[in-house]
């Protein structure tokens, strides 16, 4: 059993595997910025949420198989793997997370106004106010397509030059 020092330079030295933790770190921080840009507030809440732009699934599934294209090459059944790994994850984050978002919304509408109509007491519209569903769950296509890019340009430099 190799001991910790080992592992963890292991880890270190795991191109693939450094790509896909850097394009998630990096595109979960630009969140902060996009949404300054976009709401003129700043929320540093959206370092940790779900959903937005870029999409830190595509660029950490494309950065781990664009690495691995470096590394094991085309032809490797891993690379293999990967590629099919990231089209279950960017399907999985614009179509059926996305969908579950919209979801969440009209339920939370249809909740609030069931709410408003049933309820007189304030405290207990405000305790239905607090259980609402998450509605930012998936991606925009463009928030795939920029997180998947960033995700491109990751994954070459770790495969290439880590």
């Amino acid at each position: 059993m190799p001991d910790f020092p080992h592992f963890v330079q292991g880890l270190w030295s795991n191109a693939p595997l450094m790509a896909a933790l850097c394009a998630i770190i990096i595109t979960q921080a630009l969140k902060v910025p996009v949404h300054f840009v976009q709401t003129r507030s700043w929320d540093f809440h959206k370092v940790i949420d779900a959903g937005g732009m870029p999409s830190s699934h595509a660029a950490g599934v494309v950065a781990l198989a664009t690495a691995l294209w470096f590394v094991v090459g085309p032809q490797s059944p891993v690379f293999a793997t990967a590629v099919v790994f990231a089209a279950i994850v960017l399907y999985d984050a614009g179509g059926i997370r996305r969908h579950a978002g919209e979801h969440a919304v009209l339920l939370n509408r249809i909740a609030m106004e069931f709410s408003q109509r049933t309820l007189t007491e304030p405290a207990a519209a405000e305790q239905l106010e607090g259980e609402r569903l998450k509605e930012i769950l998936g991606h925009e296509p463009g928030e795939i397509v920029v997180g998947g890019l960033l995700g491109l340009v990751i994954g070459i430099f770790f495969g290439k030059w880590w």
